[in-house]
């Protein structure tokens, strides 16, 4: 049986704006934050970091990312204002001027 849920990718840096690597603690927390709210999650291993070339408003930026999945099995308006809020905490948390944040309605088979 075909059933429709949302993955939720969320794409964060290794490294501060000015070249600083970010603790791995608050990666741990992505974790653990994550894990409780949603009851998994996957991610692209640390030592594995995938590149990224963005365009800002004045400048081009090049980063280091990794990206957590979340999948959530019962969608509703909460899980997406859960999103707009969670990404200003990442903003914040990992001192950048924008977290990418994106949605895909899918199908799994259960």
């Amino acid at each position: 049986m075909l059933v429709h849920v949302k993955k939720y990718d969320i794409y964060l840096p290794l490294q501060y704006n000015d070249g600083r690597w970010i603790e791995s603690e608050k990666f741990d927390q992505v974790d653990d934050f994550l894990y409780e709210r949603f009851g998994g999650l996957t991610s692209v291993m640390r030592e594995f970091p995938l590149r990224r070339l963005w365009a800002g408003e004045s400048e081009a930026y090049r980063d280091l990312i990794i990206i957590y999945t979340a999948v959530d099995f019962e969608p509703s308006e909460s899980t997406t204002q859960f999103f707009e809020g969670y990404k200003e905490t990442l903003k914040s948390q990992f001192q950048q001027e924008e977290i990418l944040i994106t949605v895909q309605e899918i199908g799994i088979f259960a």
